[in-house]
């Protein structure tokens, strides 16, 4: 379950909003403009914690390992640590991730093995017994029938041929979820605490939600809507609103103090249907 965190060693670094006013204005006209600027001051630190899961693995078609990976149709065994995974090139922009032990008697399905893939019907085949499997995973006939290969999310950039499959889990995220429902709107952006990592999750476009660390470069505030982030979904720019630095979709900075640096970009799956998605961290 889902619940606020709050970081009350961070409020020594700026001062409460009646000390900066006792220091700048006239008593008679504290009142007034306390209650006038009361929503836009940042209150508690607040952000969705999240439990973290699982690691990610990487890899590159342009490599000598993954090139069969360059062709629609190619697949490439790969013991990521202890899981043994099947990579499968099945469109021009698509790479999937399966389990690569069939179900059935735990034939090894690496193509140098029992595994063969028609990229024509999305079917691999289990050589050893032939056992049949779709593009689920699930198996359509053969002595594995009624069972299914685990898949695993998959980012990847068919451009640069790189990508990224998610082991187990990560951060995950439903925007169906009352904690994530600010990311059901493009430029929706909300704060998520996993385990130690801070992040800034932005829905960016209708098909894509982006992940960032979540603290300015500049003076390390927190960038969460709540605090001190804004973000203009019109020019795809994040605001640190506290020295008013700008970031562009990238996470670079391209004016004011932090100018030169950049928030840490983290790789996130994301399924525009259904709403649900991961973030590798």
């Amino acid at each position: 379950m889902s619940k606020t965190k709050s970081h009350p060693e961070l409020a020594p670094l700026l001062p409460s909003r009646r000390a900066f006013l006792r220091s700048t204005c006239s008593a008679a006209s504290i009142a007034a403009i306390l209650s006038a600027c009361n929503a836009q001051w940042p209150g508690e630190f607040t952000s969705v914690v999240i439990t973290p899961s699982g690691s990610t693995f990487t890899f590159d078609v342009n490599t000598a390992a993954y090139a069969a990976l360059a062709t629609v149709g190619g697949m490439v065994g790969v013991d990521a640590g202890s899981t043994q995974l099947l990579l499968i090139r099945s469109a021009q922009d698509t790479v999937e991730a399966f389990a690569r032990s069939c179900p059935h008697a735990g034939a090894d399905l690496a193509p140098d093995q029992y595994g063969a893939y028609d990229a024509a019907t999305s079917t691999l085949t289990c050589k050893l017994h032939n056992s049949k499997f779709d593009a689920t995973g699930a198996c359509t006939s053969g002595p594995a029938t009624g069972k299914t290969l685990k898949s695993y999310p998959v980012s990847f950039d068919a451009t640069k041929g790189t990508g990224a499959v998610t082991l187990g889990g990560g951060v995950d995220f439903d925007i169906a979820q009352p904690q994530f429902t600010a990311l059901a709107t493009v430029g929706g952006i909300i704060g998520v605490d996993s385990g130690s990592t801070q992040l800034l999750l932005i829905r960016s476009a209708t098909d894509k939600v982006e992940a960032f660390s979540r603290m300015c470069p500049h003076a390390g505030a927190d960038l969460a809507p709540d605090q001190y982030g804004g973000y203009d979904a019109a020019t795809s720019t994040l605001t640190c609103k506290l020295h008013y630095s700008k970031f562009d979709a990238t996470g670079a900075c391209t004016s004011g103090p932090a100018k030169g640096k950049s928030l840490k970009v983290y790789t996130v799956t994301f399924d525009a249907t259904t709403g649900k998605g991961t973030v590798a961290i």
